[in-house]
């Protein structure tokens, strides 16, 4: 464990950059039951910065992989009233949203994967005409990470010692969100933020009408992006609270919505992708008119293939997103094995669902207008990376014109 001051310097940028809540607002945070130290510690920021009102929703994968080896699938798929009427009150109380990451790699051992698949996806369902709230960014919401020994031991494995390995996985964390540099932290993030932001601006001028991807590893993909799309990235306004906020804590990317019908071609995952408690790893997709036509998997098949036959827009994308191969979570050289510091070291691709943000109007749109305008509908948002250091990206206007935007993995502006 850190010194208490750099846990209360964590705490601090997470809620004041992360969520930024304005003055007697609510926070519901969702924080590992391990984690209740760094808990408190969240809550206390959170009232000193002004939060009318902090809750607090605990979870634990092991008591998790005990339903799911022995509760029916029945009784775990179904989604009580009470609890969509608390997510609902949470969101008409305009409420932001801090979400605590820390996953154990074993948790899931002996569990049926199609078993687990079909419960989230029955769940997903069921919680789908409320995800407006975040995926619209109407109102604050937050991912962050905090280590526990056995994420550490998977990151680290040449560190025999757990307390040790998940020391290197802290300051793994801190570096990433500039917690380990000269000066206020927040003021590092903020200037971080702006390179984003500079990105994003070069690219809404482009305006693109596709982007084709190509590497070594075998990625040769034609990716048109929709009409009037909106390059975004670091910091998002939220429309029904007015804040400022900043989902990913770390982050590196900037992103917008492909075409969900256009799509050609084959990517090939670069890193292995770690979503529902297990790896999926040595992946690829051929997309045919913007839907997965071939695919394959080495490990975590079953998982791969519960994706997939989500609902109809799960074997189409929803986002796509640039990240340079030269960036601080990208240079730790580490595997991390969560998505949250993964899709942050290499450009990356969504399966499932587009950010309606991502189109211009696109967050006032009924589904079927999204549809129309090629964003993705899905009750899944699966990223996964395939930049690779050899990654070269041009854009490609209406005419034909090719500007060069990666090369060698990074952007050349």
């Amino acid at each position: 464990m850190p010194e208490l001051r750099k846990l209360n310097d964590y705490a601090r940028l997470i809620v004041k950059e992360g969520v930024n809540l304005k003055p007697g607002q609510k926070l519901v945070i969702t924080v590992p039951a391990e984690h209740i130290v760094f808990a408190r510690i969240l809550q206390e920021t959170a009232y000193q910065c002004g939060a009318g009102k902090v809750e607090f929703q605990f979870t634990d994968d092991f008591t998790d992989r005990n339903d799911l080896l022995y509760a029916s699938e029945d009784v775990l798929s179904s989604v009580r009233k009470s609890e969509l009427l608390k997510r609902r009150e949470q969101q008409d109380d305009q409420s932001a949203f801090l979400h605590i990451v820390s996953d154990h790699p074993d948790s899931r051992s002996g569990v049926d994967e199609l078993k687990a698949g079909r419960i989230r996806q029955a769940r997903a369902t069921a919680f789908r005409p409320l995800r407006a709230y975040t995926m619209n960014s109407q109102g604050q919401w937050c991912v962050a990470a905090m280590p526990n020994e056995d994420w550490a031991k998977q990151v680290f494995p040449e560190i025999r010692d757990a307390k040790q390995a998940e020391e290197a996985l802290y300051q793994a964390i801190f570096h990433s969100v500039c917690l380990d540099q000269n000066g206020d932290p927040a003021e590092n993030w903020r200037a971080h933020g702006d390179l984003i932001r500079c990105h994003c601006e070069v690219m809404n001028q482009y305006a693109f009408e596709a982007l084709h991807f190509r590497n070594a590893i075998g990625t040769d993909l034609l990716v048109p992006l929709v009409r009037d799309h909106i390059w975004g990235g670091g910091r998002e306004l939220a429309s029904k609270t007015g804040q400022w906020f900043d989902p990913n804590i770390p982050t590196e990317e900037i992103f917008t919505a492909p075409h969900c019908r256009k799509t050609e071609g084959k990517v090939v995952a670069s890193r292995p992708l770690y979503e529902d408690g297990q790896i999926i790893d040595g992946f690829s997709f051929t997309f045919k008119k913007g839907k997965v036509a071939e695919w394959s998997a080495e490990k975590g098949a079953n998982t791969l293939a519960s994706l997939l036959e989500s609902d109809e827009g799960s074997m189409r994308l929803g986002e796509v997103a640039l990240v340079p191969y030269d960036s601080a979570i990208s240079n730790l050289n580490l595997l991390f094995f969560n998505t949250l510091f993964d899709e942050n070291a290499a450009c990356h691709l969504a399966l499932g669902a587009c950010y309606p943000t991502s189109l211009k109007g696109g967050d006032s749109m009924r589904e079927s207008q999204l549809k129309k305008a090629g964003g993705n509908v899905s009750s899944i948002h699966v990223d996964f990376m395939f930049g690779t250091e050899d990654l070269t990206v041009d854009g490609i206007q209406a005419d034909g014109t090719k500007t060069e935007v990666f090369r060698n993995g990074n952007f050349v502006f």
